[in-house]
């Protein structure tokens, strides 16, 4: 019998950030309690950025992170389905303050919100 003691909990099913809350189990969004709605593969692509709150991320490392599901064929589409989840999720999403772009890198999701 062998037991784990590298003392990892298992990852919380909602992730909280400020009036942001990403549900995982019942693959739900909503911002101050009001639903985002949000394609399969857009919820995927915000919860792969939120597990990755504040480290910037190039478009390939959010492609790898959502593997498994349809991959895009161009990097470039990745930004269109940031503009969507901005719209999405955002107060106003011309000026983000949770999924921001890094010029010529790609984008971080802000671990402080609101």
């Amino acid at each position: 019998l062998r037991r784990r003691t590298d003392g990892a909990a298992p990852a919380a099913q909602t992730l909280r950030f400020g009036s942001l809350e990403i549900d995982r189990d019942a693959r739900t969004v909503t911002v101050g309690g009001q639903p985002c709605e949000l394609t399969s593969y857009q919820f995927d692509l915000l919860v792969a950025m939120a597990e990755r709150a504040g480290r910037v991320l190039t478009r390939d490392q959010i492609m790898e992170a959502v593997r498994g599901r349809e991959l895009e064929a161009f990097d470039r589409s990745i930004d269109v389905h940031m503009g969507r989840i901005r719209a999405a999720i955002e107060q106003d999403a011309k000026n983000p303050r949770r999924i921001l772009t890094v010029r010529g890198v790609g984008y971080v999701f802000a671990k402080q919100q609101d």
